[in-house]
């Protein structure tokens, strides 16, 4: 279910972690500044994620469902790494994510999400679009 007004994530077998798909349906992003202290759930196994929140600013997006001006906000999710270096190629600590909220459909766009692992490789990479609205 989506949180609406408060930043958090919404946590999806098939796809993993969503950050607040309608966080801008339910406030200003303009006035929203940082955002820290919000719930954060496991990755796979993997727990103890803190993570931070601030708008970048406006920009146009393009997506397959149309362009859009919308509210750049990126998230970073930071843990520490508890596997070893036998465990560092695979290990989560830093997940960071870029959502694009566009006021006038009430939910996010666009967002790109990079994993990073405790040897600092990228091990999964996935981008979101809206390929349509009403």
């Amino acid at each position: 279910r989506a949180i609406g007004s408060r930043p958090g994530f919404l946590k999806w077998d098939q796809i993993g972690l969503e950050y607040s798909p309608y966080l801008g349906a339910f406030r200003d992003l303009g006035t929203l500044g940082s955002l820290s202290d919000f719930p954060t759930p496991e990755v796979d196994t993997w727990g103890q994620w803190y993570s931070q929140a601030k708008v970048l600013g406006r920009e146009t997006v393009n997506v397959p469902g149309g362009s859009f001006q919308a509210f750049k906000v990126e998230v970073w999710s930071s843990r520490s790494a508890t596997g070893g270096a036998t465990q560092a190629a695979i290990e989560p600590v830093r997940i960071h994510y870029l959502v694009w909220y566009a006021p006038e459909v009430k939910r996010y766009v666009k967002m790109q999400r990079r994993v990073i692992s405790a040897n600092s490789r990228e091990i999964e990479k996935d981008v979101f679009e809206l390929v349509a609205h009403r």
